[in-house]
């Protein structure tokens, strides 16, 4: 009880939502100008034509990356229903040649779009999978794919039935860093890893009116580091505990938590450790370290440059780290959309794979019964079930 007195709700003060004057593409993607596809006015026959559904804080990234594909052209963005085409229009400059609406059906009818791009709420993930698989759309959906088991089989099994590539974004797959470290570790360099432990720590913290249809901290956030674990160590775990708590009360009149340890148990020996935060008053905090007996991996943390200061009065400073995961991430999400128009134009097949969303969904779910009866939960896997990494 010594430091409860000091608890407070990070939405009274407007300073946690401003980035640093460092952090350039957290603080322009809310404020695009220019925006355009990067065709310089030639336009190649293979050029992959896209629906955006979404425009939330994660679909303005989409937006980003879609226009600046030069082998991808949008031609759609959809919406909600509360929010107004013309505004956003405006406020993202979203090119004239660009349909901007409030309805589904009309991209998905429109035969010269190829691919999907969903980036909505999870609750709505599964209804807008199948009907644009059943429109014979490629789809490209922000994780997780369903909020259940049931729902994930559905997708995948309509993304067969119409021979289409369905594509799950864990864009943490696709960071520099993390892909290396996970490359390492494949190639023993740490010899078998003993331990792995990831931080999360969100910034800025999310806009009130998205905690109700987030999912919950589990389905929007811990799935993150769920599926960078089980990637990295090769294998799903046995057994899940979860310790939360809500310290804002924002989050906790939604039955929500906002602060979250997850430990895992491989069935290798190996012990994960996840560390997650709805809110980081100094900037967004990303890290993972994996050790084993050659050695320690780490990496995460970034800045817009490594510069540091010292002064003789013993002072030490640097560049705040990143805002928030549009600069973090930036890397990430590009080649994403990348690595989608390569699926789309080839139908090779996808490394994000069914078994492996599934298992991550499984983790999920024990996370939830965890955190609900303060019990370990064991996980059982058949072999039909174990996912291949």
């Amino acid at each position: 009880m010594a430091t409860a007195r000091f608890k407070s709700s990070p939405y009274t003060n407007t300073e946690n939502f401003a980035p640093h004057g460092s952090d350039s593409i957290s603080r322009d993607l809310d404020a695009l100008t220019g925006l355009s596809h990067a065709t310089n006015g030639v336009e190649r026959p293979d050029v992959v034509r896209v629906a955006l559904v979404g425009l939330g804080r994660i679909g303005v990234m989409y937006l980003l990356n879609i226009t600046q594909n030069p082998d991808t052209r949008l031609g759609y963005v959809v919406l909600s229903p509360r929010q107004d085409p013309a505004l956003l229009r405006e406020k993202y400059n979203i090119p004239r040649d660009v349909h901007v609406t409030c309805d589904l059906d009309t991209a998905l009818t429109d035969r010269a779009i190829t691919a999907v791009v969903i980036a909505t709420s999870t609750a709505t993930h599964v209804d807008i999978i199948l009907r644009s698989l059943e429109a014979g759309k490629a789809v490209f959906c922000e994780k997780p794919i369903s909020e259940s088991e049931a729902g994930v089989r559905k997708c995948y099994e309509a993304a067969r039935t119409a021979a289409l590539p369905l594509f799950c974004g864990f864009n943490r797959r696709f960071d520099p860093t993390y892909r290396a470290i996970a490359e390492r570790v494949k190639r023993g360099e740490v010899g078998h890893v003993q331990t792995i432990k990831s931080v999360s720590r969100d910034s800025p913290i999310v806009p009130r009116e998205f905690i109700p249809r987030s999912g919950g901290i589990f389905h929007d956030f811990a799935v993150h580091d769920v599926d960078l674990l089980l990637w990295v160590v090769g294998e799903p775990p046995a057994r899940v505990y979860v310790s939360g708590v809500s310290h804002i009360p924002e989050f906790r009149a939604e039955g929500d938590l906002d602060a979250v340890i997850i430990t895992l148990t491989f069935p290798s020996g190996t012990l994960g450790v996840i560390d997650l935060n709805r809110f980081s008053p100094y900037g967004y905090d990303q890290r993972l370290e994996v050790f084993g007996p050659g050695g320690m991996l780490e990496g995460g943390t970034r800045r817009a440059d490594t510069m540091a200061l010292y002064t003789r009065d013993g002072g030490y400073s640097t560049t705040p780290r990143f805002f928030s995961f549009p600069s973090h991430y930036a890397e990430a999400f590009a080649e994403e959309v990348r690595y989608f128009v390569d699926l789309v134009r080839e139908r090779g097949s996808c490394s994000v794979t069914e078994k492996q969303i599934l298992a991550v969904s499984r983790v999920i779910a024990a996370c939830e019964t965890s955190a609900k009866t303060g019990l370990p939960i064991d996980i059982t896997w058949s072999k039909e079930d174990m996912p291949e990494y």
